[in-house]
């Protein structure tokens, strides 16, 4: 018993450790994930500048990690405005990767199909959105099938592991984008405006394939 006491407030203690440096601990794997990546890239080296992974560094040293913080802001869009297959983008001061930090997928009647770290692929409420302080609805240029079906895929994802660094390639591993640039990529749109190994929301907000049907907050 007291064996069993011992390595409980163990890994009780080496828990606190890591959800108190989470943001740390993520930033450097990524900085190592980026290493390993250009060291086999030479290519994407060439380019490094406009990359996403540029950006992330230069704001881990500006002290920006991960999506940032709520600044408390808000907003109130109106979500009656949007269709299954809209993307919505929300934003929130701090963010390491862009103007935008997060991207979910409406489905209808409502429900977001989102990633998240804690849960994976998962759909929620709709209305959480207004907690971020700028916010965004784009409707992708496709016919009423092509959205329907991209809806369908996107639903077939739901459970599936969300990784941050989550590349492209591969059904295996998601992120808050992926899913949704692999469910429209299938129908032939390609979202991903900065042609990078990643997919941020800025990314699908500049793409030419997509038009904005409402926003509020600062745009970039």
């Amino acid at each position: 018993m007291k064996r069993w006491r011992a390595v409980s407030s163990f890994n009780q203690a080496v828990a606190d450790w890591f959800f108190r440096r989470y943001l740390v601990v993520l930033s450097l794997t990524l900085v190592l994930l980026i290493c390993s990546i250009l060291s086999v890239n030479t290519g994407y080296v060439k380019r490094l500048p406009e990359t996403v992974a540029a950006a992330y560094v230069r704001s881990a040293f500006q002290g920006r990690v991960g999506s940032g913080h709520f600044g408390g802001t808000g907003n109130s869009l109106d979500f009656a405005l949007l269709q299954p297959g809209d993307i919505l983008l929300g934003g929130k001061p701090g963010g390491a990767y862009g103007h935008f930090t997060h991207a979910g997928l409406y489905l209808g009647e409502g429900q977001v199909m989102e990633g998240y770290v804690d849960c994976g692929i998962t759909r929620q409420a709709v209305e959480h959105y207004h907690q971020y302080d700028w916010i965004c609805i784009l409707r992708v240029k496709a016919s009423e099938q092509a959205r329907k079906k991209a809806v369908e895929y996107a639903c077939q994802q739901e459970g599936k592991v969300f990784y941050p660094g989550a590349f492209k390639p591969g059904e295996r591993y998601w992120n808050c984008t992926k899913f949704i640039w692999g469910a429209y990529h299938r129908e032939g749109i390609d979202l991903d405006s900065g042609q990078d190994l990643w997919i941020t929301p800025d990314s699908i907000y500049n793409s030419p394939n997509v038009v904005v049907v409402a926003r509020e907050g600062l745009m970039p």
